[in-house]
């Protein structure tokens, strides 16, 4: 996969992210299968994609932090709200295959506050 095609791809899909799944959907494969682990939830084809994308309850807004790849392997990080309520952490797993997304592995993690005793040794993520 071209990094430059690649890259636009990805950066088109996040611009349309909870607002037009149609449009951020168009990346995938027909055949594409999305998993979610944590929640042990797999989604197969872009039209189940779209259409459980497109009946999310929830208002969702996206910040990418960084987008990491090459050939057809890309790697997401980014933060998602659900109604503008408190950030969850993710990362996207992207595998390309005769130029449209095959298979994403999605991971979310909720925020934690990390404890007093290992404070000496790291700082904080601003943002």
């Amino acid at each position: 996969m071209d990094e430059g095609a690649a890259r636009a791809m990805i950066d088109d899909h996040f611009a349309h992210c909870g607002r037009d799944e149609v449009r951020a959907s168009r990346l995938y494969a027909d055949d594409v299968v999305l998993e979610f682990p944590q929640g042990g939830e797999r989604v197969r084809g872009r039209d189940a994609i779209t259409a459980f994308r497109s009946s999310y309850p929830a208002k969702l807004s996206f910040e990418v932090h960084r987008v990491t790849g090459r050939d057809d392997l890309w790697v997401n990080e980014y933060t998602i709200r659900y109604d503008d309520a408190d950030p969850h952490r993710v990362v996207g797993i992207m595998e390309f295959a005769d130029g449209l997304v095959a298979r994403e592995t999605v991971y979310v993690t909720k925020p934690w506050e990390p404890p007093a005793w290992r404070s000496r040794w790291v700082e904080p993520i601003e943002g």
